[in-house]
Protein backbone atom coordinates (compact mmCIF):
# COMPACT_ATOMS: atom_id res chain seq x y z
CA UNK A 1 0.00 0.00 0.00
CA UNK A 2 2.70 2.04 0.72
CA UNK A 3 4.30 2.14 -2.78
CA UNK A 4 0.75 2.46 -4.50
CA UNK A 5 0.64 5.53 -2.25
CA UNK A 6 4.03 6.96 -3.03
CA UNK A 7 3.53 5.68 -6.59
CA UNK A 8 0.60 7.86 -6.33
CA UNK A 9 2.02 11.05 -5.44
CA UNK A 10 4.83 10.75 -8.03
CA UNK A 11 2.56 10.01 -11.17
CA UNK A 12 -0.92 11.20 -9.81
CA UNK A 13 -3.72 8.38 -10.54
CA UNK A 14 -6.93 8.00 -12.96
CA UNK A 15 -10.21 9.17 -12.78
CA UNK A 16 -12.53 6.91 -10.94
CA UNK A 17 -16.22 6.15 -10.03
CA UNK A 18 -16.88 4.11 -6.66
CA UNK A 19 -20.14 3.53 -4.84
CA UNK A 20 -20.62 4.67 -1.29
CA UNK A 21 -23.04 3.28 1.02
CA UNK A 22 -25.89 5.47 2.39
CA UNK A 23 -27.38 3.74 5.28
CA UNK A 24 -25.53 3.35 8.28
CA UNK A 25 -24.16 -0.06 9.35
CA UNK A 26 -27.48 -0.61 11.61
CA UNK A 27 -29.94 0.35 8.35
CA UNK A 28 -27.64 -2.10 6.48
CA UNK A 29 -28.37 -4.94 8.96
CA UNK A 30 -31.76 -4.22 8.74
CA UNK A 31 -32.14 -4.25 4.67
CA UNK A 32 -30.07 -7.51 4.92
CA UNK A 33 -32.82 -8.97 7.61
CA UNK A 34 -35.68 -8.50 5.14
CA UNK A 35 -33.67 -9.70 2.11
CA UNK A 36 -33.07 -12.92 4.21
CA UNK A 37 -36.50 -13.15 5.13
CA UNK A 38 -37.74 -12.15 1.63
CA UNK A 39 -35.83 -14.73 -0.11
CA UNK A 40 -36.12 -17.67 2.58
CA UNK A 41 -39.98 -17.49 3.58
CA UNK A 42 -39.54 -17.09 7.02
CA UNK A 43 -41.80 -16.45 9.15
CA UNK A 44 -45.63 -17.10 9.39
CA UNK A 45 -46.74 -14.15 7.33
CA UNK A 46 -44.30 -14.63 4.66
CA UNK A 47 -45.21 -18.02 4.45
CA UNK A 48 -48.74 -16.89 4.59
CA UNK A 49 -48.20 -14.82 1.83
CA UNK A 50 -46.30 -17.63 -0.22
CA UNK A 51 -49.57 -20.01 0.21
CA UNK A 52 -52.30 -17.55 -0.98
CA UNK A 53 -50.09 -16.57 -4.00
CA UNK A 54 -49.62 -20.18 -5.02
CA UNK A 55 -52.92 -20.96 -4.39
CA UNK A 56 -52.62 -23.20 -2.06
CA UNK A 57 -56.41 -24.72 -1.18
CA UNK A 58 -55.77 -24.66 2.70
CA UNK A 59 -54.61 -21.17 2.89
CA UNK A 60 -58.46 -20.08 1.23
CA UNK A 61 -59.97 -22.67 3.72
CA UNK A 62 -60.49 -20.20 6.79
CA UNK A 63 -61.74 -17.37 4.71
CA UNK A 64 -64.34 -19.59 2.69
CA UNK A 65 -65.90 -21.83 5.58
CA UNK A 66 -67.89 -18.41 7.15
CA UNK A 67 -69.27 -18.20 3.21
CA UNK A 68 -69.78 -21.96 3.04
CA UNK A 69 -71.46 -22.15 6.54
CA UNK A 70 -73.74 -19.64 5.41
CA UNK A 71 -74.64 -21.28 2.49
CA UNK A 72 -75.29 -24.86 4.35
CA UNK A 73 -77.47 -23.36 7.27
CA UNK A 74 -78.88 -20.35 6.08
CA UNK A 75 -79.20 -20.34 2.09
CA UNK A 76 -80.15 -24.03 1.70
CA UNK A 77 -83.06 -24.32 4.06
CA UNK A 78 -84.45 -21.34 3.17
CA UNK A 79 -84.85 -22.47 -0.50
CA UNK A 80 -86.03 -25.80 0.78
CA UNK A 81 -88.76 -24.11 2.81
CA UNK A 82 -89.63 -21.63 0.32
CA UNK A 83 -90.87 -24.71 -2.08
CA UNK A 84 -91.79 -27.01 1.25
CA UNK A 85 -94.83 -24.00 1.52
CA UNK A 86 -95.62 -24.51 -2.11
CA UNK A 87 -97.79 -27.16 -0.70
CA UNK A 88 -96.95 -29.82 -3.02
CA UNK A 89 -95.16 -32.66 -1.49
CA UNK A 90 -93.17 -33.11 -4.27
CA UNK A 91 -91.99 -29.36 -5.03
CA UNK A 92 -88.40 -30.31 -3.62
CA UNK A 93 -88.49 -32.58 -6.67
CA UNK A 94 -89.34 -29.66 -9.12
CA UNK A 95 -86.69 -28.32 -11.60
CA UNK A 96 -87.87 -24.88 -10.33
CA UNK A 97 -86.33 -26.08 -6.87
CA UNK A 98 -83.15 -27.54 -8.76
CA UNK A 99 -82.86 -24.28 -10.44
CA UNK A 100 -82.95 -22.26 -7.68
CA UNK A 101 -80.28 -24.41 -5.29
CA UNK A 102 -77.69 -24.23 -8.59
CA UNK A 103 -78.46 -20.66 -8.99
CA UNK A 104 -77.64 -20.35 -5.61
CA UNK A 105 -74.45 -22.86 -5.72
CA UNK A 106 -73.05 -20.43 -8.89
CA UNK A 107 -73.37 -17.43 -6.53
CA UNK A 108 -71.73 -18.81 -3.54
CA UNK A 109 -69.05 -20.18 -6.24
CA UNK A 110 -68.62 -16.60 -7.74
CA UNK A 111 -67.84 -15.31 -4.62
CA UNK A 112 -65.83 -17.80 -3.30
CA UNK A 113 -64.08 -16.72 -6.49
CA UNK A 114 -64.17 -13.37 -5.78
CA UNK A 115 -62.69 -13.73 -2.43
CA UNK A 116 -59.81 -15.70 -3.81
CA UNK A 117 -59.15 -12.62 -6.38
CA UNK A 118 -59.10 -10.50 -4.01
CA UNK A 119 -56.96 -12.44 -1.20
CA UNK A 120 -54.49 -12.92 -3.75
CA UNK A 121 -54.24 -9.49 -4.97
CA UNK A 122 -53.96 -8.10 -1.37
CA UNK A 123 -51.00 -10.37 -0.88
CA UNK A 124 -49.45 -9.06 -3.99
CA UNK A 125 -49.64 -5.64 -2.46
CA UNK A 126 -48.41 -6.62 0.93
CA UNK A 127 -45.27 -8.61 -0.62
CA UNK A 128 -44.84 -5.51 -3.05
CA UNK A 129 -45.08 -2.74 0.33
CA UNK A 130 -42.74 -5.33 1.81
CA UNK A 131 -39.90 -5.44 -0.84
CA UNK A 132 -39.86 -2.06 -1.33
CA UNK A 133 -37.39 -1.19 0.98
CA UNK A 134 -35.16 -3.75 0.71
CA UNK A 135 -34.62 -3.05 -3.11
CA UNK A 136 -34.20 0.72 -2.51
CA UNK A 137 -30.94 1.84 -3.93
CA UNK A 138 -29.07 2.24 -1.06
CA UNK A 139 -25.59 3.66 -2.51
CA UNK A 140 -24.83 6.67 -4.80
CA UNK A 141 -21.96 7.06 -7.23
CA UNK A 142 -18.80 8.91 -6.13
CA UNK A 143 -16.29 10.65 -8.81
CA UNK A 144 -13.05 10.91 -8.45
CA UNK A 145 -10.88 12.92 -10.50
CA UNK A 146 -7.91 11.84 -10.17
CA UNK A 147 -4.43 13.70 -9.99
CA UNK A 148 -1.14 14.41 -11.60
CA UNK A 149 1.12 13.61 -8.95
CA UNK A 150 4.34 15.87 -8.77
CA UNK A 151 5.55 14.78 -11.87
CA UNK A 152 2.90 14.97 -13.81
CA UNK A 153 2.14 18.25 -12.32
CA UNK A 154 5.72 19.42 -12.80
CA UNK A 155 5.52 18.42 -16.54
CA UNK A 156 1.93 19.94 -16.82
CA UNK A 157 3.42 23.27 -15.22
CA UNK A 158 6.21 23.17 -17.37
CA UNK A 159 4.64 22.69 -20.28
CA UNK A 160 2.53 25.64 -19.66
CA UNK A 161 5.27 27.67 -19.48
CA UNK A 162 7.07 26.43 -22.64
CA UNK A 163 3.95 27.49 -24.54
CA UNK A 164 3.33 30.64 -22.81
CA UNK A 165 7.40 31.34 -23.75
CA UNK A 166 6.76 29.95 -26.94
CA UNK A 167 3.84 32.68 -27.89
CA UNK A 168 5.76 35.38 -26.38
CA UNK A 169 8.88 34.86 -28.32
CA UNK A 170 6.69 34.29 -31.87
CA UNK A 171 4.28 36.95 -30.76
CA UNK A 172 6.52 39.64 -29.36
Amino acid sequence: MAKNSFMDFLFGRSPEVTQATTLTPQQESLQQQLIDKLMGGTGQGMDWLQQILSGDESAFADFEAPMKRQFEREIVPGISERFAGMGSGGAQDSSAFQQSLGSAGRDLTTNLAALRSGLKMNALQQLQAMMNPAYKQSFENVYDPGSYGVVGGAVEGAAKGAGQAAGQYFLG
